[in-house]
């Protein structure tokens, strides 16, 4: 026993390590992930998808349009990948489990990538300095495209190691399909495409071929978007260039974040990995008390809360919107709409995901709020509708205004009608 604990060591502490990163993501699951508007609206691309038709486009970023007025899409790829998801439940704590699982994917390939690239023990701190961020934690408990950039990170890593061992087609060819697929995440990927393919091809034989075959896979995976460009005179290409134009000239609401740079995660977690190796290798207990420290500030951050959501309003939780839908559902007649005035999401996606794709009542459109016949608005339970100054409250007034029910956190939805 002894000998195979002495073996395998290393495997024993990741087994550990995905134990412990399970429990702090899933302990307390549906009362902890966040499920709000970005998350309905991004299942409710995928889910028209399934009810009305497939589509070249994906979904809408938010509050992302150039001068013109034309918006930018991502690649459609992501809301394709949610389709079979949907299919098996449309039940956002069951979706976000498969988000929090590609988490914990994405923290075990760093450390076989860091292993084969360095040794296990860099693997294991890495996998540790990954899993247990505070930020890796609070990505992992909702739905968001964003969430494949680190997988994306980590697996360009390990192609580019392969490549620089040695020049294979099939491996740029690779390179090219998981650089497409960041960029049909995230617009702003392209850049580190262009780093990722000077990198690959620097001091190489065969630029102009390998270039190309990069090209093609990149390309592969976002069929869609050039299959739309073709057929509707370069929409995104047209629209990318206009947005550049207007950011440079200080047009545009485009700003840095640090979600943009989520690709570069998993560099980070090895490095910060590497730096725990050496200075365990240094001194043990210096490295035991860089370990803990980190843990600590990480574990006890206000993204890592065990006992309710973090991107939510305080005291709600998807099961009270679950909730608020079900009520507006059954009380519903074939005139409706929904809104709430809780933050900028006006329009109520995270109701109209709800009463329409769980409980089968379709609200009129986001602009439709001139006649609505009723109108139902999530609110709390102090909020003066005489004095709002909401478009889609004041656009059909005057209401009667009346309790529906009260959902748990000092919420309401009201039912106004004519």
């Amino acid at each position: 026993m002894k000998n195979f604990v002495k073996c395998h060591k290393d495997r024993l502490f990741v087994i550990i390590i995905l134990i412990f990163a399970i429990f702090i993501r899933f302990y307390n699951f549906p009362n902890r992930i966040t499920f709000w508007s970005e998350q309905a609206r991004t299942l409710m691309v995928s889910a028209n998808y399934i009810r009305e038709k497939p589509s070249f486009l994906g979904q809408e970023y938010f509050n992302r349009h150039d001068s013109n007025g034309h918006v930018l899409y991502s690649g459609a790829l992501f809301n394709y990948i949610l389709v079979p998801i949907l299919l098996a439940s449309n039940d956002p704590v069951v979706i976000t489990v498969f988000f929090a699982l590609l988490n914990i994917a994405t923290g075990f390939l760093i450390y076989w990538v860091t292993k084969r690239i360095l040794n296990a023990w860099v693997g294991i701190l890495s996998s540790i300095v990954f899993l247990f961020s505070d930020l890796m934690i609070y990505h992992s408990l909702f739905i968001w495209i964003y969430n494949f950039l680190p997988l994306v990170g980590v697996a360009t890593v390990y192609l580019l190691y392969l490549y620089k061992r040695k020049q294979n087609a099939v491996i740029i060819f690779g390179l090219g399909l998981v650089s497409g697929f960041g960029f049909s995440l995230q617009i702003l990927y392209l850049p580190i495409a262009a780093v990722v393919i000077a990198i690959a091809l620097w001091k190489k034989m065969k630029k102009f071929v390998h270039t190309l075959i990069f090209a093609f896979g990149f390309s592969v995976v976002n069929l869609p978007m050039i299959i739309f460009d073709l057929r509707h005179d370069l929409y995104h290409i047209r629209t990318l260039y206009q947005y550049l134009i207007d950011t440079i000239m200080g047009k545009s609401n485009a700003g840095i974040s640090y979600y943009y740079f989520l690709p570069l995660w998993p560099i980070l977690a090895i490095l910060l990995g590497w730096l725990l190796f050496r200075a365990f290798r240094f001194n043990r207990a210096l490295g035991v008390v860089l370990l803990a420290v980190y843990l600590f500030l990480n574990l006890t951050s206000v993204k890592v809360n065990l006992n309710a959501p973090s991107g939510m309003p305080s005291g709600m939780k998807s099961s009270d919107v679950d909730l608020a839908a079900r009520a507006i559902a059954n009380d519903a007649d074939n005139t409706f709409n929904v809104a709430e005035v809780l933050d900028f999401d006006k329009r109520a996606y995270v109701l109209r995901y709800f009463v329409q794709f769980k409980y089968g009542k379709t609200p009129l459109g986001v602009e439709e709020y001139q006649n609505p016949g009723r109108l139902y608005v999530l609110s709390t339970k102090d909020y003066n509708f005489a004095n709002s100054n909401v478009w889609e409250l004041t656009a059909g007034a005057p209401y009667k205004v009346s309790l529906l029910t009260d959902i748990d956190g000092g919420y309401t939805v009201y039912k106004l009608e004519k």
